[in-house]
């Protein structure tokens, strides 16, 4: 069965109004984009907040890491 996404979109503020654009267009996942500020690490801590929207919407959520990650950095 093919799944259909959509990736967050800057114009929609919060991730609620992402997951309504999503059932409205027969989704069946939102990319969360760690470029964006409400999709860093901090905010996606909120696993049972997230996990709730995404199952009360029946959709799912796929994370695409900030592109300037440098997996080779250990400057930790």
């Amino acid at each position: 069965m093919m799944q259909f996404g959509m990736p967050t979109l800057v114009e929609n503020h919060t991730l609620e109004e992402n997951i309504n654009l999503c059932n409205n267009l027969g989704l069946n996942f939102i990319e969360l984009n760690m470029n964006f500020p409400e999709y860093q690490v901090q905010c996606l801590e909120q696993t049972d907040y997230l996990s709730e929207l995404a199952k009360k919407a029946g959709i799912y959520y796929t994370i695409h890491l900030d592109e300037n990650l440098n997996i080779a950095d250990i400057s930790w």
